[in-house]
Parts: structure tokens; C-alpha cells; sequence
């Protein structure tokens, strides 16, 4: 038992810095709501060239970076991931919607990534996923789905008294954070990341709900 409670500890604490470090994605709608599309999407593009020199030279061995998970130590880390996402979601979708999405990705997955460092087989792109054999489902604890969208639906809610989308634009959206962030449909042992996933598939949910509630 004491080992199992510092398993878990460790393991909480591990994911509390990651996720500390996630939450510096809330600078993206913020710099969306007081900057606006171009400025933000200029500077996302400026910090992701940087990190890709960055990644280029750990992939090399040349440097490391402590928060990196034990999976992505020889393949290209989620963080670039999660600005490329970033960066896309700025581009293509209209603001309040980017902005939305942003908080799923820099909220949400955080309250993901907290209950899944609790439970047992969360993990559905770490090394299960890596050493499966040809396609295939990895889908995280039910718990952990609730936890999302609810926090995902929370979110949408009290964002949508400045952003103005309408409950369904931001329930289709909270359902497809959950969706991309829990179920990883493994291909050659990798599954779509979920820091690009989350903005880009929620934010295209809900501009798909927009669209039919305009007419």
C-alpha cells in the first residue's frame, strides 16, 4: 500500500507540472480577445518556429527537457503539437470560437490529464499504444471521459456570456473535446495527439452547429 500511494503521488505531481505548463496556452485567447487573429497567429507561428529548433536539437540529444513524457522521448513531443494546433484554430476558425476551443485544450485537458494521473489506464497514447499491433481503439476510463466534457460544458457555459455561442455550439464542442481527448484510434502504434486534436476537431464541431443554426 505505501508504495502504490507514492506511485500515485509521484505520478500527481508529474502531471501537475505538465499541466502547469499547459496552462500557459490560456495566453492564446487572451492574446485572441485583446490583440486579435493576426497578432496572435504571428506570434503562435514566431514561438512554434522557435520550439521546432528546440525540438530538432532534443531529438538530436543535444539537450533535454525534464517534462517530456517517457513515450515521446524519440518521437516529436506534444507540445509542438499543441501549437501547431494552436496556430491552425487561430487561422481557420472565427474568434469566439478559437477562443473556445483554447480554453477546452488549456482547462479542460488539464482536468483530463488531473484525473487520469489518478486512475489506472489513462494513458491511451503511451507505450500500450506503441507496442499494439496494427490499428485500433485505446479509450481512457469513463471517469476520466465525465470529467472532460463536464469541465469542457462548464467551460463553455460561463465563456458563452462573453463569446455569445449558443448551448449547442458549445455542448458539440465540449462532446468532441471529450471524444478526441479520451478515445485514441491507434494506427502504426501512434493515435492522433490530442493537444492538436482537441482545438481543431472541437472548433470544427462547433463551427458545423453554427452553420445549421443559421439556418
Amino acid at each position: 500500500m505505501p508504495e502504490l500511494v507514492a506511485d500515485w503521488r509521484a505520478r500527481l505531481v508529474r502531471e501537475i507540472r505538465r499541466k502547469a505548463i499547459h496552462l500557459s496556452g490560456l495566453s492564446v485567447p487572451l492574446s485572441l480577445i485583446f490583440l486579435g487573429r493576426t497578432i496572435t497567429a504571428a506570434a503562435i507561428a514566431l514561438v512554434l518556429a522557435a520550439s521546432l529548433v528546440i525540438e530538432a536539437q532534443r531529438l538530436q540529444g543535444r539537450i533535454r527537457l525534464p517534462e517530456v513524457r517517457d513515450h515521446e522521448k524519440n518521437r516529436v513531443a506534444g507540445y509542438i503539437y499543441y501549437m501547431a494546433g494552436s496556430l491552425l484554430t487561430v487561422l481557420v476558425f472565427p474568434t469566439m470560437i478559437a477562443v473556445t476551443s483554447m480554453l477546452f485544450l488549456a482547462l479542460g485537458d488539464t482536468v483530463s490529464g488531473l484525473a487520469g494521473s489518478i486512475l489506472k489506464n489513462s494513458d491511451v497514447r503511451g507505450e500500450t499504444a506503441e507496442t499494439a499491433h496494427g490499428p485500433g481503439w485505446r479509450v481512457k476510463p469513463l471517469p476520466v471521459l465525465a470529467a472532460t466534457f463536464v469541465a469542457c460544458l462548464v467551460i463553455g457555459v460561463l465563456s458563452s456570456r462573453f463569446t455569445g455561442l449558443d448551448w449547442p455550439v458549445y455542448l458539440a464542442g465540449a462532446a468532441a473535446a471529450a471524444f478526441v481527448d479520451g478515445v485514441a484510434i491507434i494506427v502504426g502504434g501512434r493515435g492522433l495527439d490530442d493537444n492538436f486534436g482537441i482545438p481543431v476537431l472541437s472548433g470544427a464541431a462547433m463551427s458545423a452547429v453554427a452553420l445549421v443554426l443559421l439556418f
